[in-house]
């Protein structure tokens, strides 16, 4: 467990003045924080048969084939857009910060 004098070192390296109830609170809170690090540490990550297996979960960006609804229709969708600028449809702001 970390001691009291290291949580009042740290306390006062990022300038915070604690009580003796928030100095125990800490104190507590660290210590199993570490002991959690300490345990993430201890995993075997170096084995071979303990990852993952990795794999692209994207289709592949090919043109719609000949029988599709909605292929050649680019145009279509392009021009049932009410604003437009160069190449690029224009849609309705929704998000807004709070002022």
């Amino acid at each position: 467990m970390i001691s009291k004098e290291e949580v009042q070192n740290l306390a006062q390296l990022v300038r915070l003045q604690l009580t003796e109830e928030e100095t125990a609170s800490l104190q507590r809170d660290i210590s199993n924080i570490l002991d959690y690090v300490g345990q993430v540490s201890s995993v075997n990550a170096a084995g071979e048969k303990d990852k993952p297996v990795l794999r692209n979960v994207m289709r592949a960006d090919e043109p719609r084939p000949e029988g599709d609804q909605l292929a050649h229709k680019e145009e279509a969708l392009r021009a049932a857009f009410p604003k437009q600028k160069a190449d690029f449809n224009i849609v309705r702001k929704i998000i807004q910060k709070d002022e």
